[in-house]
């Protein structure tokens, strides 16, 4: 049945749960940034570690929100094709932006050493597990 014209588009618990994703994801970022800043990164490989951990952190913003009822390894166990082209395009889109020279000069990045690629995925997994542990105490809230 469609949803009841006079209850609202978003309850105050979604939108407390997105003020959490939100400010944890840009704290990481602000803190990832900092540290590479003070440690005297060039300009253009700072932005490149910031934008793949935005973009990582931001993947695993949807493994978060895929189930809040099932655990996150039942939720991964589940076929899902659109999630797999997500990650699929995602990974072949920022293959691009580091390897193809063109995707490089256009963004304005400089090159990612291993250690700064580490930093990235990181990032999207502290973004992830951080957040599986704060889901069970909002699965009531969010449910309602």
């Amino acid at each position: 049945p469609p949803r009841n014209p006079d209850t609202p588009l978003f309850s105050g618990a979604l939108i407390g749960w997105g003020l959490i994703q939100g400010t944890l994801t840009f704290a990481l970022l602000a803190g990832i940034y900092l540290v590479a800043l003070k440690q005297g990164m060039a300009e253009n490989e700072i932005r490149a570690l910031t934008f793949f951990s935005l973009v990582l952190s931001i993947v695993g913003l949807i493994f978060v929100n895929r189930s809040f009822s099932a655990s996150l390894l039942t939720a991964l166990n589940r076929p899902n094709r659109s999630l797999m082209i997500v990650v699929v395009a995602v990974a072949s889109m920022l293959g691009g932006t580091l390897l193809w020279p063109f995707a490089t000069s256009l963004f304005r990045f400089g090159p990612l050493h291993l250690n700064d690629l580490a930093v990235t995925i990181a990032a999207g997994f502290a973004v992830l597990a951080i957040l599986e542990l704060l889901k069970p105490l909002w699965r009531q809230q969010l449910k309602a």
